[in-house]
């Protein structure tokens, strides 16, 4: 009778997605296929994009082994598309919910490219189309089995032993001019003479294969050091196990041992091959990943914050005393005021905001709801900028400037999600900044302040001075724009003056831009590293056309 028992297997499952793509691209001239006149093709890539789709039957279907693939009738796209991509999924209810998605197989269809920007030998613009792929995921199954019949073992007789070579030295050499040799054990324990060998004409002495051999250790102990000085114990205590079972499996015998150099010579051209695609690396995110540097602005004696009672309502009033220059050196002095009421306000909208921050357009309507909601709650700060401007008989210009320098004049403090920690970040300018002791708060909803948030604390970094900067500008009927952006990471003013300087043209009107995290920096200039507009996008604008 046959025998059976049962296992386990991992039954491979797949849900195929299908929705509406959007997103960006880049594309690389191809010398090979162009004539550099009347037809040029260039090789796209897709930078970023996003996913939007509806739970029924069309867009989302589940698949198991053997039944026939979903959504075959649309055509792998040219190039590959990025993965981990956030995806909108609406249900029959109209509510919706996103996620975070690695598609396998991805496709895309129907594709339609617009706002093409050519520059040199790239051209940058939109993607839209169809696309398609799937998501992997596994159940277990138990099943039965057929155990085969034990096969009776026929004895092996023992290998006759035999005196063998072995690589271990005993210590002994000889050396007759340029040529040396070495004295090994035989497996019986008796002893032989290795063969001579040229020895190099370095006055050291040693062999080419000695100096390589010293090079890779001097490389090897530099792969131990750098790790231990940039990232501590954490990084070079996985490493010291591992060289330590090495050791310990070396001494098991002449075999392990010889297997082991070998691995150690190929350990050591790979160290080589990986240190230079490391500094590779180093070079291209340096150039791609500019960190923008903040000059440090701080208060003085003079300045500082005091809590008091408003003189008509009886409401309590958190207070700032500022005193800061505008581009031509006026000193001007004023209180930033808000009630204590708006401001605890504020910050229970933005911590029970139901918005999920896993994209721009996400990010869009995070703003402009706080927008909405803070832009009638800063009447104390505008009544003091009436004051100001009718006191100094402010124009228009002027006006603007007052207002973006005493922001400009607040110290610069990051805001963050999660800890205020360099080591859990990998973008190079919270690291650095933290690493440096910049101030810091911490575990923010968003990464963000409102605007009566921002007034009532002074502490704040890029985005959360341009929503307020977006917000007092907006008020005074300026022709303004919050811009951000990406790729750099970063969050500045556009606003339609007559100035001159970098801008960007957003219906048909140039907006200069505007940095708000340095004191003293004037409209239209911006780090190098971060001007090209054409990775600016608008996240709020005083028209409302988005």
């Amino acid at each position: 009778m046959p025998k059976y028992e049962t296992i386990e297997m991992q039954i491979e499952r797949r849900t195929y997605i299908k929705g509406e793509f959007k997103g960006k691209f880049i594309g690389y001239f191809d010398p090979r296929k162009s004539d550099g006149q009347h037809e040029n093709f260039y090789d796209l890539e897709v930078i970023s994009g996003e996913i939007k789709t509806t739970k029924d039957k069309d867009h989302i279907r589940h698949w198991e082994t053997g039944e026939p693939e979903e959504f075959q009738p649309i055509e792998k796209f040219l190039t590959n598309l990025p993965g981990n991509l956030p995806i909108e999924v609406r249900d029959e209810n109209g509510s919706v919910k996103t996620y975070t998605v690695n598609l396998n197989e991805t496709k895309l269809s129907n594709f339609k490219l617009s706002n093409q920007i050519y520059e040199d030998k790239k051209v940058f613009g939109d993607i839209i189309g169809d696309i398609s792929g799937y998501i992997k995921h596994y159940n277990v199954e138990y099943i039965q089995v057929e155990v085969p019949e034990e096969v009776t073992k026929v004895p092996i007789p023992n290998p006759v032993s035999t005196k063998a070579k072995t690589y271990k030295q005993t210590g002994n050499t000889e050396t007759s001019g340029n040529y040396k040799r070495w004295e090994y054990y035989f497996s019986d324990g008796s002893m032989y003479w290795g063969p001579w060998e040229k020895q190099s004409s370095y006055g050291s002495g040693y062999s080419l294969w000695e100096i390589l051999g010293i090079l890779i250790q001097i490389l090897f102990v530099a792969a131990i050091v750098i790790p231990l000085l940039t990232y501590g114990w954490e990084i070079i205590l996985p490493i010291a196990i591992v060289i330590g079972l090495v050791y310990l499996l070396s001494t098991f015998g002449d075999v392990i041992f010889n297997l082991f150099k070998w691995l150690f010579r190929l350990a050591g051209i790979a160290f080589f091959l990986f240190l230079i695609l490391g500094v590779i690396s180093l070079f291209i995110t340096t150039i791609k990943s500019p960190v923008v540097k903040r000059d440090v602005v701080t208060d003085t004696e003079k300045e500082g914050r005091e809590a008091k009672p408003d003189p008509i309502t009886g409401e309590s009033i958190i207070s700032h005393h500022r005193i800061w220059q505008d581009y031509s050196k006026q000193e001007y002095a004023a209180n930033i005021e808000v009630r204590v009421t708006d401001y605890r306000n504020a910050t229970q909208l933005r911590n029970n905001l139901p918005i999920p921050l896993q994209s721009t357009s996400q990010y869009n309507r995070i703003v402009s709801t706080i927008y909405d909601y803070d832009r009638n709650k800063l009447d104390l700060m505008y009544s003091m900028l009436d004051s100001l401007q009718v006191e100094n008989n402010l124009t228009q210009i002027e006006l603007a400037e007052v207002i973006v320098t005493l922001i400009q004049d607040i110290p610069y403090s990051l805001i963050l999600p999660d800890a205020c920690d360099s080591r859990i970040y990998n973008d190079d300018f919270i690291r650095e900044y933290l690493s440096t002791g910049g101030n810091c708060q911490g575990h923010i909803k968003y990464g963000l302040l409102s605007p009566v948030e921002f007034m009532a604390s002074l502490v704040g970094d890029c985005d959360t001075r341009t929503l307020l900067l977006f917000t007092v500008l907006n008020h005074y009927g300026y022709e303004v724009a919050m811009l951000s952006s990406e790729l750099y990471k970063h969050s500045i003013i556009g606003i339609n003056l007559p100035y001159n300087g970098l801008s960007k043209t957003i219906n048909g009107k140039r907006y200069v831009v505007w940095e708000t995290t340095s004191q003293g920096v004037p409209p239209g200039i911006i780090p190098r590293e971060i001007s090209d507009m054409r990775f600016w996008n608008v996240s709020l604008i005083s028209n409302k056309n988005l």
